[in-house]
């Protein structure tokens, strides 16, 4: 039953065609496929959230997603492997 995310960076778009690593930042984890929360991970030094194992069927979509007190949110949705 488990399966894996891939390693991704987490970018704040500067609308000057530059972005800026969030760092160190707490990323929510929302299993959508089976409407249910999971443990929250967070990213790096340099912005990257690492790859990881999930006990949740492979092919199970998930929602990566970020909220800042300065209004500043995002999120992105993988599938897993």
């Amino acid at each position: 039953m488990p399966s894996d995310y891939a390693a991704f960076d987490v970018m704040i778009d500067n609308d000057d065609g530059t972005t800026t690593p969030l760092v160190s930042e707490t990323i929510s984890v929302y299993d959508v496929t089976n409407d249910a929360p999971l443990a929250d991970t967070a990213s790096d030094s340099d912005g990257i959230v690492p790859g990881d194992t999930v006990a949740v069927d492979v092919g199970t979509l998930l929602r990566f997603s970020f909220s800042r007190a300065d209004g500043i949110c995002g999120f992105s949705e993988v599938l897993t492997t």
